[in-house]
């Protein structure tokens, strides 16, 4: 039982007790696990209440469908992790250990859970922040629904495919917004670019955040300082075009110093030559 779903009080077990025996097709027995069709994620994201109508798929990652739903009157999104996407198929051949277990299992359906699961904590956490991203709304095992960003069924754009007025100030602003996501929500982004970053309303959004990586006193902080380093070089290059420059190191050194977990204040000590990221 996931940690999500450990006090949900519905009458027939579990929402995801329910997503098993759907699988099933109600019968005991092992699973039959395949990947399923639109209208199937329809009428499953309808029967088990996260939408009351899914429209049309949107985009597909490497790891997810996003699709336009409904509830009631109202455009939100639907992501639907996929049970065969490369990243999932180490669930088949050397186990996945769940975190609310600690067991290994080879239940691929439980490590597309816990990938949602962590996925609609960091949003939530990052909205309880104040950093500007898509709310989330709900969750049962591998779906997810959060607010649509954009004008009734047409997405806002990517940072990538708007011409702005004022680049600088924009730039600043998304490093504002990352820097209470690191401070405040404790998280380091790991994939923050002009693909993941939405225009709307004159102010960005960040978005696409299942890779993000915590930050706490289990962090190897080794790690996350490259990965801030990455996201800090890739936010500066796409400015770059706008004649824009700024010295990375500066801006690492204000996340740094606005935040590093107690315990590994002095965590470059144990720094090895040529550390790279993984």
């Amino acid at each position: 039982m996931s940690r999500v779903d450990k006090f949900n009080p519905l009458a027939k077990g579990t929402a995801i007790d329910q997503k098993r025996d759907l699988i099933r097709g109600g019968t005991s027995g092992k699973a039959v696990i395949e990947e399923p069709r639109f209208e199937a994620i329809r009428k499953e994201a309808i029967t088990l209440g996260l939408a009351t109508d899914v429209l049309y798929p949107m985009s597909a990652g490497k790891e997810a469908t996003i699709f336009l739903a409904k509830w009631n009157d109202h455009p939100i999104i639907l992501k639907a992790y996929r049970v065969w996407a490369t990243p999932h198929k180490l669930s088949m051949t050397k186990g996945h250990i769940r975190e609310s277990s600690g067991k290994k299992t080879r239940w691929i359906l439980g490590l597309l859970e816990d990938i949602a699961v962590k996925e609609f904590d960091v949003l939530q956490n990052c909205f309880k922040a104040g950093v500007r991203v898509p709310t989330p709304i709900s969750r049962v095992a591998n779906y997810l629904t959060m607010r649509f960003i954009g004008d009734g069924e047409r997405p806002a754009p990517q940072l990538r495919e708007v011409e702005l007025e004022d680049p600088e100030a924009v730039m600043n602003e998304i490093f504002d917004q990352y820097l209470l996501m690191y401070r405040d929500a404790h998280f380091a982004h790991g994939d923050l670019s002009a693909y993941n970053i939405l225009w709307w309303n004159c102010h960005p959004w960040i978005i696409d955040v299942p890779q993000t990586e915590a930050v706490n006193k289990w962090s190897d902080m080794n790690r996350i300082e490259l990965i801030l380093q990455r996201d800090i070089y890739n936010v500066l290059k796409y400015f770059e075009s706008y004649g824009i420059e700024r010295n990375p190191e500066h801006i690492l050194k204000v996340f740094l110093d606005a935040y590093i977990p107690e315990n590994l204040r002095n965590y470059k000590e144990l720094r090895n030559e040529g550390i790279e990221l993984l």
